[in-house]
């Protein structure tokens, strides 16, 4: 077989950290590229030396010698171009959030039933090295049985001369483009994402978030407190995001913001240190069991090895006829439990994640 052909919708920013899982990829080719920004896309195109270029989607999805995509775009785009690429019968990988309410989620997931294609939400922390690890850790019952997380995020700056590139995130704080909630929608998928992939189903969550304008007329839902129960179990778990421009945030990638994890069992501890960003001088990974300490200083800590590992997933799951992280019916659930976060900051109650319909 030759390498599977891979187009791009959208070469904004984050493709920076999903190219280099197709560069020198033995299985698969980044074919094609697509964006309406006719400069960034030239500029794309000679960088990876991709030869088929598109700005409209639509014709991209015509293209024959295209047998999957990566939607990169926008959240508001997601559905739309989502269902065309699976009625194009293209394999998706979808940028997370895989929509912005779950209407468009039901009719992404019947449109991938109906097409026979592989549909994946892409979630980079799913594919993170200590994240990963720390799951193999807590399924082998490396700390007993396990009884709560909690997530704890932080944004700052990333030290002189640093500032929000306004191109980069206008669209996310914009209601109608992104959803609405920079943190809780757009980052807070990441962690919740994550939360349920440890411990299972949420029952019920209850939530504070200040809304508080900032540059450019924005909107910033931080800093934010949610705390959910677990579904048919004693289990719980919590999320708290502070946000401060003095607060300094060593940054690879530009992103300073980073977040930890702690995972509590009957017997021991899982620390998580960072993932973004690296701001605990730290190991990655430390687990406390029975008395004894463990450091996991030598995983890969490197944000970006989560991308090409998403990456090297998707492709290898479409020549495997299998699954890969997360399936539609997954990414839907994170939503809801997005949504309801939301919902119980406003309303000031209890909320189930499936009340948001």
């Amino acid at each position: 077989m030759g390498k599977l052909r891979v187009g791009f919708i959208g070469v904004g920013d984050i493709t920076d950290l999903h190219y280099p899982g197709y560069k020198d990829n033995p299985k698969a080719e980044l074919y094609a590229i697509c964006d309406v920004d006719e400069e960034r896309l030239q500029k794309r195109a000679s960088e990876w030396k991709v030869e088929k270029t598109y700005t409209d989607y639509r014709e991209l999805l015509t293209d024959p010698n295209i047998e999957a995509v990566e939607v990169i775009t926008p959240h508001h785009l997601h559905a739309e171009m989502g269902i065309a690429a699976l009625k194009a019968g293209k394999h998706v990988s979808m940028q997370k959030p895989m929509a912005v309410n779950i209407g468009e989620c039901h009719e992404l997931i019947k449109t991938a039933e109906r097409s026979q294609k592989l549909f994946r939400v892409f979630e980079n922390f799913r594919f993170y090295p200590p994240m990963v690890k720390a799951k193999e850790l807590l399924d082998s019952g490396a700390i007993g049985e396990p009884l709560s997380i909690r997530i704890k995020c932080v944004q700052g700056t990333g030290g002189d001369g640093w500032e929000i590139p306004y191109r980069r995130w206008a669209w996310r704080f914009d209601p109608d483009q992104g959803g609405g909630g920079r943190v809780i929608l757009d980052y807070g998928y990441h962690l919740f994402s994550i939360a349920m992939w440890y411990l299972g189903t949420v029952e019920k969550v209850f939530s504070w978030i200040t809304h508080r304008p900032i540059q450019h007329g924005w909107i910033l839902d931080s800093p934010a407190v949610a705390i959910w129960k677990y579904q048919n179990a004693e289990k719980y778990g919590s999320y708290e995001v502070i946000t401060s421009d003095e607060m300094l945030v060593h940054s690879k990638y530009r992103r300073p913001e980073d977040e930890w994890v702690e995972l509590s069992g009957t017997r021991g501890f899982i620390w998580i240190n960072r993932c973004t960003s690296m701001l605990l001088n730290s190991p990655p990974l430390v687990m406390y069991c029975n008395g004894e300490t463990t450091e996991f200083s030598d995983i890969d800590s490197d944000w970006g090895t989560s991308f090409v590992a998403g990456v090297h997933d998707f492709v290898e799951a479409i020549i495997e006829k299998r699954q890969s992280m997360l399936t539609g019916e997954e990414g839907k659930a994170v939503l809801q439990f997005c949504r309801a976060i939301q919902l119980s900051a406003k309303e000031g109650r209890e909320v189930e994640p499936t009340e948001i319909v």
